[in-house]
């Protein structure tokens, strides 16, 4: 998809064109509870009483287990796994718009589809060369493979030959560049081109949405490199992706947990024994980026490395990684596997029950960390405990700030027999009076952005100016009237779109939900009486203000004037 910027209107009319409860029912059945609003089993966690509301008045659907909530565009972006763009372009597609754009000459080029149609034929074709080979079709048969498991996998075979591919798909020299751009040419420094790959097993790594983006190639016999992949192109970015995701994605509507293994085969492997959760980084160590990404998925990972000295050491480096997000909600775990075993092999000696049983043995996060972090110090004497803080304490400080970080730094202060207070330093807390300025927003504030949120029309009744009050929340309550006014939003779903990313919309979106329990006749009335609240309470600040400047001789006549009207409006 384009990175060019969706224009903000274009996305209003798209929601206001999208209803809500159709796209919902589509794909969850929706049954009829009151006049407008929805309930289904929530898809986003386990129940057995329906507890998720869609709200067709709102466009805005909320979940009372979970809290998972949101309007059309956030709902494909949970259940179908998409990213914000692919949702715009899901919704467009099914409401008949084309998307427009607006220049942006910071933005990359545009990744043209025909280099998806390009490595998806060629998919094809690798995949009709492994059925004409015996040889490769007997390798995959000594590896155990399945011919299920290879169909699913779309696992095909580049033939011996310099120039099959190029030969194949490259007729002219446009489909030569197209060729060269994905990464299935290398250019020969006398002109010309020939295959990146020839005569290896050849798996096509997929994106989130199923397209192909690259490949491995695995050598039939001995041979350097082992494995081969793509380079980096438009499409493909190797710390970006993961093997087998999509597979697992595919395969599970939730993933309780994921497994991160290092090769191919053993993903395939675990795929064949029904352990359906398992990816693999493509030849790099794990990154950031992945564990981002597999965290929007599943709240455990759990590495798998080989059990000797370099697997360690490759573990260690994963947990660096890992240590800066790792939040208090996920579980992040280091399996390690007998000596001369790999996940291909294991699972295919042992079977699943046995291989998930190892799974369950894993080492949480922090029993790993001070595992490998004594093992580099003597904690027998002071100052080898000396040492042992001094290493732990670099690393933990890389945590996020919360409840794990807090029970490592005490079990850290534990083993090195001195008092946690000794670690951290405490934030001196400065306790201030708050000043009338300052004050809890009032009852009747919170009431007005809640009622607005959840009817965009009622901003139609207020037809005066708005006075200036101080009081948190007041800037965000005329932004928002303001906001309204200008767009005309018809519903919830719309409103919050236009706030998305902004810090305000995790507030906005818990007001979108909040039960009032006012009845739909009095909506009006109670939300002028409100809005009547915030304009007395500008009224009395004011007021409060010029004494204040009285008290020290500093009115001018026309604040004088001012005062003596705002008292006896105030009186009357």
């Amino acid at each position: 998809m384009s990175q060019l910027q969706i224009p903000r209107e274009f996305i209003q009319l798209l929601l206001a064109r999208t209803e809500l409860v159709d796209l919902i029912d589509g794909r969850i059945p929706l049954r009829k509870k009151s006049s407008n609003n929805y309930f289904a089993c929530c898809p986003f966690h386990t129940e057995k009483s329906a507890s998720f509301s869609v709200s067709q008045n709102k466009q805005f659907y909320y979940c009372f287990g979970c809290g998972a909530h949101g309007n059309a565009i956030d709902f494909l972006m949970q259940y179908d796994r998409l990213s914000f763009p692919e949702a715009i372009e899901a919704l467009a597609k099914l409401a008949g718009m084309e998307i427009p754009r607006e220049a942006n000459t910071a933005a990359k080029p545009a990744v043209s589809n025909d280099i998806y149609d390009l490595l998806a034929n060629i998919t094809k074709y690798y995949q009709t060369e492994l059925r004409k080979s015996e040889r490769a079709i007997d390798y995959l048969k000594e590896r155990a493979m399945t011919g299920e498991i290879a169909r699913d996998f779309c696992i095909g075979y580049a033939p011996p030959g310099w120039d099959h591919v190029l030969q194949t798909f490259g007729k002219t020299a446009s489909l030569k560049q197209q060729l060269l751009d994905a990464g299935m040419l290398i250019k020969k420094d006398e002109g010309g081109y020939y295959d990146r790959f020839r005569e290896r097993i050849m798996f096509p790594i997929h994106d989130r949405r199923g397209r192909v983006i690259g490949f491995g190639g695995r050598v039939l016999d001995k041979g350097e490199p082992k494995y081969l992949n793509s380079p980096e192109t438009p499409v493909f970015q190797k710390g970006h992706e993961l093997y087998g995701l999509y597979q697992a994605l595919q395969a599970n509507r939730q993933l309780d947990r994921v497994l991160i293994v290092e090769g191919y085969m053993d993903v395939i492997a675990l795929f064949q024994h029904e352990i359906t959760y398992a990816v693999a980084t493509l030849g790099t160590a794990t990154t950031t980026h992945n564990l981002q990404r597999l965290f929007r998925y599943s709240k455990e990972i759990i590495f798998c490395f080989d059990g000797d000295q370099a697997g360690r050491t490759a573990a260690w480096r994963a947990l660096q990684v890992a240590l800066p997000i790792a939040r208090d909600d996920i579980q992040i775990r280091f399996m390690f596997l007998p000596e001369g075993e790999d996940p291909d092999t294991l699972v295919r000696k042992e079977g699943k029950a046995a291989f998930e049983q190892l799974m369950q043995a894993a080492l949480p996060l922090s029993s790993f960390f001070f595992q490998s972090i004594s093992a580099q110090s003597d904690l027998s004497n002071m100052d080898g405990r000396a040492r042992f803080v001094n290493l732990a304490t670099e690393h933990l400080n890389q945590l996020p700030a919360g409840i794990l970080q807090k029970m490592m730094f005490e079990e850290l202060a534990k083993k090195a027999r001195i008092d946690v207070a000794q670690l951290t330093q405490p934030q001196k807390r400065t306790h201030k009076k708050p000043s009338a300025s300052k004050a809890r927003s009032p009852s009747s504030l919170r009431l007005a952005i809640t009622l607005l949120v959840q009817e965009p029309q009622l901003a139609t009744n207020i037809n005066e100016v708005m006075p200036i009050f101080e009081i948190p929340g007041a800037a965000l309550f005329i932004e928002l009237l303001e906001n309204i006014k200008q767009y005309a939003f018809p519903n919830t779903g719309a409103l919050l779109e236009f706030w998305r990313d902004r810090t305000e919309a995790t507030l906005l979106k818990k007001l979108a939900q909040t039960e009032h329990m006012i009845p739909a006749a009095g909506l009006k009335n109670e939300f002028l009486g409100a809005i009547e609240q915030l304009r007395k309470l500008a009224h009395n600040q004011q007021i409060n203000q010029l004494l204040e400047k009285a008290g020290q001789n500093a009115l001018s006549p026309e604040e004088k004037q001012l005062l003596h009207e705002l008292i006896h409006t105030k009186k009357s």
